[in-house]
């Protein structure tokens, strides 16, 4: 995986390449070439969490049984919920991911590990023409140290996989396949 395909740093992106890193991300990079005051950071891009739910996928389905629930049935949906996001901040992220992440964190702190950052969600669905998942997913403030940042990486990917925004997903329609998660 080349590093364009797993980190963008904002100065690089703007609004287009929203399906590759989200809508926030895209709309921080285009702030920030608009020359308007964002703070540095980069996205870890939909790539990066498409390799990682396709090797989750290739295992044991996870996008399937998703499709399959009945959004009205909230007990089904929790428990589909549940198993999934267990899966995705428990199973380990691909070296090369995990390498890159790391790299541009240090790069961005300068080297320092005392140095919070927020890891944010940034889903392609986040701000469609017919559908907002706006506060759908998670957000962290003042994480610590590259092992921590990875952890909230995968947790904002988990969130994709949260009752409601899953709820949402299934009354809309959205096929799980057209749906990613980049993380600024």
């Amino acid at each position: 995986m080349a590093d364009q395909n797993t980190i963008s740093w904002f100065a690089d992106i703007g609004l287009d390449d929203r399906p590759t890193v989200g809508g926030k991300g895209g709309s921080l990079g285009e702030l920030t070439r608009a020359g308007i005051a964002v703070p540095p950071g980069f996205v870890v891009r939909t790539d990066a969490f498409e390799a990682f739910i396709r090797a989750l996928d290739s295992e044991k389905p996870l996008r399937a049984p998703i499709e399959a629930l009945d959004p009205d049935d909230l007990v089904a949906v929790g428990a589909c919920t549940k198993a999934i996001r267990a899966r995705v901040t428990e199973s380990p992220m691909p070296d090369a991911v995990r390498e890159r992440i790391l790299a541009a964190y240090a790069k961005l702190c300068e080297g320092r590990t005392d140095m919070p950052v927020a890891v944010r969600s940034s889903a392609t669905t986040e701000d469609a023409e017919d559908a907002s998942f706006a506060g759908l997913q998670d957000t962290y403030l003042w994480v610590l140290g590259g092992d921590e940042v990875l952890h909230k990486v995968r947790e904002c990917w988990a969130s994709l996989y949260s009752v409601e925004s899953v709820c949402y997903r299934r009354k809309h329609g959205l096929p799980e396949a057209g749906v990613a998660m980049g993380v600024v």
